[in-house]
């Protein structure tokens, strides 16, 4: 068995072999945690025992990943969640019921097949935890964002985007040309907004950027890029400013009417404290240091 500390939340693999496996990745042991009292928000059974319900899902929904595709089945009292690897040598499932454990045991306990021995397909144990994670978050007013984050003076700045927009060229442009400046995670941080004020934090899922940051800091501003043959930022109003943000939430949960509701209460949360920006841009450092200033000033 073995513990994470992931945004603040205790997340526990159980099964043989789960520790040599998670020691073979780059990312999840920066995460460990030897806190065993706290109550695991989530428990991964690397156990083999998917057993999906014998009625029929209520939705099914196939996508593409980078390398591979997946199948997510909704079901009224659980999510079956398969992946195949791009030359369909490789499958594993994901079965995550919904109902929340007793007081004893871990608040939600999902089961899988992944085996423990195959680190190389690490890619989709990856998007496995993703969705796992999130789902068993999604009531804490818990978010992974996919975008990429800098921190400045100890602040947080998250840059959000269409895939191919800009989102990690404009952090590094933040490296390169504005002072005290590092990057929390370049594709998957989490927020939270059950906080006195909303916090963004590193997690082990950082695109093909190794920034794997067990590290939080208040969030100063989300920024929204577009690009554009010039700079301007703006800040957005309440209701732009959502459709802003929606996109870059996992789409997987915005399928089930439940879901899409966690969802938007926590973006409702989050728009009340953190100013949300559009930035039209060219990839230059005029671009940062005009994002900068509105940010920070």
């Amino acid at each position: 068995m073995v513990r994470f500390s992931i945004a603040d939340h205790i997340i526990e693999w159980q099964g043989e072999g789960v520790k040599e496996l998670a020691d073979q990745t780059p990312n999840y042991p920066r995460f460990y945690t030897t806190d065993s009292d706290a109550r695991p928000r989530m428990r991964l059974c690397f156990d083999g025992e998917v057993t999906p319900p014998a009625t029929e899902p209520l939705l099914t929904h196939d996508y593409d990943l980078a390398e591979g595709r997946c199948t997510l089945r909704y079901y009224k009292e659980c999510y079956l969640l398969t992946l195949w690897s791009g030359d369909e040598r490789f499958s594993a499932t994901l079965l995550c019921p919904t109902a929340e454990g007793a007081e004893s045991e871990p608040l939600y306990t999902y089961h899988t097949n992944f085996p423990t021995s195959a680190p190389e397909w690490r890619y989709l144990l990856d998007h496995l935890m993703v969705f796992a994670y999130s789902l068993a978050t999604l009531n804490a007013r818990t978010l992974l964002i996919h975008s990429s984050t800098i921190v400045h003076s100890e602040r947080g700045a998250m840059f959000l985007g269409e895939s191919g927009t800009g989102k990690s060229t404009h952090t590094r442009l933040w490296l390169k040309h504005i002072e005290d400046c590092r990057l929390l995670n370049d594709d998957g941080p989490i927020i939270r907004t059950d906080r006195p004020t909303p916090r963004v934090y590193g997690s082990p899922w950082s695109g093909k950027t190794h920034c794997y940051n067990n590290q939080s800091v208040e969030l100063a501003a989300m920024v929204r890029l577009r690009q554009a043959p010039y700079n301007r930022i703006t800040r957005q109003a309440t209701i732009t400013a959502f459709g802003a943000l929606l996109p870059s939430c996992l789409p997987t949960l915005q399928k089930r009417e439940r879901d899409l509701d966690e969802i938007c209460a926590t973006l409702s949360e989050l728009l009340a404290k953190v100013p949300i920006h559009l930035l039209e841009c060219l990839p230059d450092e005029d671009a940062a240091r005009t994002s900068h200033k509105a940010i920070f000033g």
